[in-house]
């Protein structure tokens, strides 16, 4: 299992959509209109003497163009579930030691192509993977 479906089970585990169904990883789907995507980008460097890593994980929220407060308020429950959330193991072993948010809150991006609204929150995970989970995903 990838450290992303650790996270959006996780994310599931939390009461904020369901994987698969609402939550997804890396594309945002061309529906449902509201949803939730779990995607890596770059982190710190990696320690070469243990198997700590701080990885990156944007989160993006959309919601339906009726309404922008839908996904502002997933947005929310998103930020609100996972900044300071830690010491617990994720579905594959992966120990979460900590996520933190990196700005305040969930930051408005724009719409897509449909008028949908969205959001993102980035996080900074701190994790520890063995070698078992890393050669399992």
């Amino acid at each position: 299992m990838t450290l992303l479906e650790e996270l959006a089970q996780l994310t599931e585990d939390l009461g904020l959509g369901s994987f698969p169904g609402s939550i997804f990883l890396t594309r945002m789907p061309p529906s449902p209109d509201t949803c939730i995507v779990l995607a890596r980008y770059g982190g710190s460097e990696s320690s070469l003497s243990d198997d700590y890593d701080e990885p990156r994980i944007q989160v993006r929220v959309r919601g339906p163009a009726a309404d922008v407060r839908t996904a502002e308020v997933l947005a929310e429950r998103v930020y609100d579930a996972l900044h300071g959330l830690g010491s617990r193991t994720l579905a594959s072993g992966t120990w979460l030691q900590l996520a933190v948010g990196i700005q305040s809150g969930p930051v408005f991006i724009g719409q897509d192509s449909s008028g949908r609204p969205e959001f993102v929150i980035n996080v900074r995970c701190e994790v520890s993977r063995t070698s078992t989970n890393r050669s399992s995903t």
